[in-house]
This record gives C-alpha cells, sequence and structure tokens, in this order.
C-alpha cells in the first residue's frame, strides 16, 4: 500500500523511481528518481487544452513522457481518448503504468515511434505537445538521457514535432504547446512554416508582480496566418509558496479527483 491505495506489483515504484501524490493528491505518477522529473508545464499545457478544446474526442500526446499530461486532461475530459507517443520504451512504459495507477487506461493507447520520422493518420482533433525546447547545438546536455531527450532536441527538432503535429491533425482539429516565453518566437514561427498559421498565445507569469513571463501557452490550428493574445496570467498567488495556485486552476486540479 502506498499513500492510501493498493498496489499491483507492477506498479509499485521500482528502485530508481519514486510514487507522488500530486495536484492536491489528485494524480499519482511514478518518475524517475534522477532521471525526468515533471514541473508545472505539464498540468498546465492539460487545463490550457482543456479550456480550448473541450470537445476534443480524438487526442495525441506528442512525446509523451511519464503520461503526466494526458493523465490530467483524461480526467478532465472524461469522453476523451488518448494516444501517447514517445521514442523512450522506459517512459512509455512508465505513462503505461501512471494510466492503470489513475484508472484512466481504458481510454489510452500507447505509441513507440519517432517524431523524426512519424507517420500517422490524420484524424485527431487534439494534439498536446511540451516539445524539447533546447535547440540541438545549443548548450550543455543533461547527464541524464531522459531528460536530455526531454529538454534539447535529439532526432527530431522544434520544426519536426510542429510538421508532425499538423500531419495528424485533421481539419478542423487544434493543437497546444507549452514553451518557454524568452524564446516563443522560434516556436510561433515554425508552427507558422508548417502551416498552423491561426496562433493564440498566452503569456503565462510565475507571479503575477513578476516583471517578464517564463512560459507561453499557444493554440495553434490549420489556416492563414493570423496572431491572437490571450490574456496574460499567472500560476501562483503573490507572497504564497509555489503550491497555492490560482483560484480556477486550484479548483481544476481539484476537480481531477477520481470518482468514489
Amino acid at each position: 500500500m502506498q499513500g492510501g491505495i493498493v498496489l499491483h506489483v507492477d506498479l509499485q515504484p521500482n528502485a530508481d523511481e519514486t510514487l507522488d501524490c500530486i495536484l492536491g493528491g489528485t494524480i499519482h505518477l511514478l518518475q524517475s528518481r534522477s532521471g525526468y522529473r515533471t514541473a508545472i508545464d505539464a498540468p498546465l499545457l492539460a487545463w490550457f487544452a482543456a479550456q480550448h478544446a473541450p470537445d476534443a474526442e480524438q487526442a495525441l500526446d506528442l512525446g509523451a513522457g511519464s503520461g503526466l499530461v494526458s493523465l490530467v486532461l483524461a480526467r478532465a475530459l472524461p469522453h476523451v481518448q488518448i494516444d501517447l507517443l514517445d521514442k523512450q520504451p522506459a517512459m512509455l512504459d512508465r505513462a503505461r503504468r501512471n494510466a492503470r495507477l489513475n484508472a484512466v487506461d481504458r481510454r489510452f493507447a500507447f505509441l513507440h515511434a519517432d517524431v523524426a520520422d512519424l507517420t500517422l493518420p490524420a484524424r485527431y482533433d487534439l494534439v498536446l505537445c511540451n516539445p524539447p525546447y533546447r535547440r540541438r547545438d545549443h548548450g550543455h546536455p543533461p547527464a541524464s538521457s531522459e531528460r536530455q531527450i526531454a529538454h534539447q532536441e535529439s532526432t527530431a527538432t522544434l520544426r519536426q514535432f510542429c510538421h508532425a503535429a499538423v500531419a495528424v491533425l485533421n481539419p478542423t482539429g487544434r493543437s497546444c504547446w507549452v514553451f518557454p516565453a524568452h524564446d516563443a518566437s522560434r516556436l510561433l514561427e515554425d508552427l507558422l512554416a508548417v502551416g498552423l498559421g491561426d496562433r493564440s498565445v498566452m503569456r503565462v507569469f510565475h507571479r503575477p508582480n513578476d516583471a517578464q513571463p517564463n512560459r507561453i501557452l499557444v493554440c495553434a490550428r490549420p489556416g492563414v496566418a493570423r496572431l491572437h493574445d490571450l490574456p496574460v496570467r499567472a500560476i501562483h498567488l503573490q507572497d504564497q509558496p509555489d503550491r497555492v495556485f490560482q483560484p480556477d486552476l486550484a479548483a481544476f486540479f481539484a476537480s481531477l479527483a477520481e470518482p468514489e
């Protein structure tokens, strides 16, 4: 037993994993002790997607990692079916186990594939992506291979992630992205270049009084070039610890609790 739940053997954390109870205890998450560990970007992206594509029925999580974006979205939108794609078998296995832990596995499918040579039918009405944000040839790569693949371009560039998204979207589909604010122009230009020209951008601040946003959220659709600024927002309350979210985000995360 862990955190009040009885775990099957394959859902027990391995020696190199932790089992964490996050987002106010609504989500249980297996993640690496020393490799890739989640940050606020994943649940924030899922929140954003739930606002912009509430009627989505078939979604693709492009570079799913441990599956947190999909876990949150699946709890928020009980009707959505989600395909989780990642090129790392170990990460896909962890995502599969996390899906079982959170009782959403019946709505998930797992695809082992590389975005660099992805071929899938254009059948999704929602694509979610938290892509590698460091250029392939910039800076020193993280020591952990999980972190390196999550944070730095490897076989696929940011442009290729954008191309993969537009290739699998149906004509009325939407893609949702999270990306560092300091490099926002690169994502926005790559989305435009592949045909996802109708872009709505939300600049996100850590706290309301911060001088600069630290990330952007983007909803991009096929269409003519258009750039629309959404209202800016903050994640946390001023002068409060990071576990305290703005009221609407706190309410959203609280709503993710599994029904009794």
